[in-house]
């Protein structure tokens, strides 16, 4: 009798939920990211070969792996989506693992802080639904945004839940290879892998690329070579969700239960509570503008933080855009607003035009106010790209795009919401962001790759909108209390999770 290869399940859904966002969530939010395998050899195409997906399909082929692929589909932040759309997509997920039954190993690409209406942790249901269909001793793997708010669930019907570590996401490649050789030893017997955890009840947004955070993200890749520890990912949480589980967490896997690995899990859970509380606060709109315009030379780069439309904000606000032209500000750039009538109406007028036009502030009150501008129309363009994250090829669309001059600021609109990620939003409109005394993107840490080659400087915006740096200014009702910074003088402290592991694959 020929024995079969290994085969392997592998499937996405990933959305970062903010309760807050004025943008609404549908099976159609996703299309545009989407892909549904046809039957034959698997290969992702290049529109969704991205946050470690691809890069894990073709180490399962390399390995000789025979891999079925389901639903794969990623969509920008936005509220919650409806409960029809998010049982039928569900139900698409797990019909394509009835299909490719029986299966050796299980891949899930996921976000860990999706919500539905009447599902607060999509992912954790998901987990729970695979694991009922594979059974206990199926290795289980989610590959999750370094942005989750961890659950129980999550915790108990996954074999390995892991966590990116950097933030902007440069190390999603590094860590789906690092998913894929944990299930295949787990596969092979050689790891009985145990999952402890630690709540960290604090919120907020923090890079990894400098300051405290950066060395304590070195503290976690030499914690990998300790004794007995598989895997550790600092999970920040996404702070716009408001669930009872929103907040930070720090998971550690190790080989089978020992005080050691417990105790250097709590170290570092109270060892990322000491890096936090070590972050300075952003400057506020006014205080970040006048460090940014301090000094001649230039590029400076200045981050609207407050409507980062990655994080779930609409792209649309106009505050600093204002402040800029009440300032006289000139030779700056600002991109991208996501504005489709605007973007649009300078189509039709074609380049070299003037138009008298009313832009931004459209969606909500956090949009800010709608601006009445006189604006030249520099170029047009309906097939410009930028890069991921600033890296590999050009695939995210912008839409219908422009570039307008509007009294010295060069204002980039597009009809395809996006934060920005690469220079490619000013260049592929001939504007030169390194020629620019001041650059303002829509953004809170992903643009970096892309700008920090060019940048003198790099400016941190506590802007007002939808996406605040200041989690006080949102209005909480259901998230779990007290929880830093929300509550003044609370320090927090790292505090032990039980996970209910009896019906996971690598349970001791």
């Amino acid at each position: 009798m020929t024995r079969r290869p290994p085969r392997a399940f592998v499937a996405g859904w990933m959305h970062e939920t903010n309760t807050f966002s004025p943008i609404p969530t549908s099976r159609e939010s996703f299309q545009a990211a989407s892909y549904r395998p046809e039957p034959g050899v698997f290969a992702p195409p290049a529109h969704i070969d991205t946050l470690g997906y691809g890069h894990l399909a073709r180490l399962c082929q390399q390995a000789g792996i025979e891999l079925h692929a389901g639903l794969f589909a990623h969509t920008g932040p936005s509220a919650a989506m409806g409960a029809r759309d998010h049982a039928a997509m569900r139900a698409e997920i797990l019909a394509g693992l009835q299909r490719a039954m029986p299966v050796d190993q299980v891949y899930l690409f996921m976000h860990g802080a999706q919500i539905a209406q009447g599902c607060d942790d999509v992912e954790g249901d998901l987990l729970a639904a695979v694991r009922a269909v594979v059974g206990p001793g199926v290795p289980v793997a989610v590959l999750l945004d370094l942005h989750a708010n961890i659950t129980p669930a999550m915790l108990c019907h996954a074999s390995f839940c892991v966590g990116c570590l950097e933030y902007p996401h440069t190390d999603y490649e590094d860590r789906a290879r690092h998913v894929f050789g944990l299930v295949q030893r787990l596969r092979d017997g050689q790891i009985r892998p145990h999952t402890q955890a630690w709540r960290i009840p604090l919120v907020g947004i923090y890079r990894t690329i400098d300051g405290p955070m950066k060395a304590f993200v070195e503290r976690l890749r030499t914690a990998h070579e300790a004794p007995g520890v598989l895997s550790v990912s600092a999970f920040h949480g996404f702070p716009l969700g408001d669930t009872p589980h929103t907040g930070a967490m720090l998971v550690l896997v190790s080989d089978g239960e020992s005080a050691a690995t417990a105790a250097l899990g709590s170290t570092l859970a109270q060892d990322f509570i000491d890096t936090v509380l070590r972050i300075p606060a952003p400057p506020g709109l006014d205080a970040a503008l006048d460090d940014a315009l301090a000094g001649d030379e230039g590029p400076v780069v200045l981050a609207d933080s407050g409507d980062n439309p990655g994080g779930g904000a609409a792209g649309d606000s106009t505050f600093v855009l204002e402040a800029l032209l009440q300032r006289g500000v000139r030779n700056a750039a600002f991109g991208l607003l996501w504005d489709p009538v605007a973007a649009d109406f300078a189509h039709r007028a074609g380049e070299g035009a003037t138009l008298e036009l009313r832009l931004g502030g459209k969606v909500s009150a956090l949009s800010g106010r709608p601006l009445d501008v006189r604006a030249e129309v520099l170029c047009v363009r309906d097939d410009a790209r930028q890069a991921w994250f600033a890296q590999g090829e050009p695939r995210a669309r912008l839409g219908r795009s422009a570039a307008l001059r509007v009294q010295g600021v060069d204002v980039i609109v597009n009809s395809e919401r996006q934060q920005v990620f690469d220079p490619r939003c000013f260049t592929e409109h001939g504007v030169d962001p390194a020629a620019r005394r001041l650059v303002v993107v829509k953004g809170s840490t992903h643009f970096v790759n892309g700008f920090a080659p060019l940048a003198r400087r790099i400016v941190y915006c506590a802007s007002p909108g939808s996406l605040s740096l200041d989690p006080s200014l949102f209005d909480y009702r259901r998230i779990r209390r007290p929880l830093y910074p929300l509550d003044p003088g609370y320090t927090p402290v790292a505090e032990p999770m039980v996970i209910h592991v009896g019906d996971r694959a690598g349970a001791p």
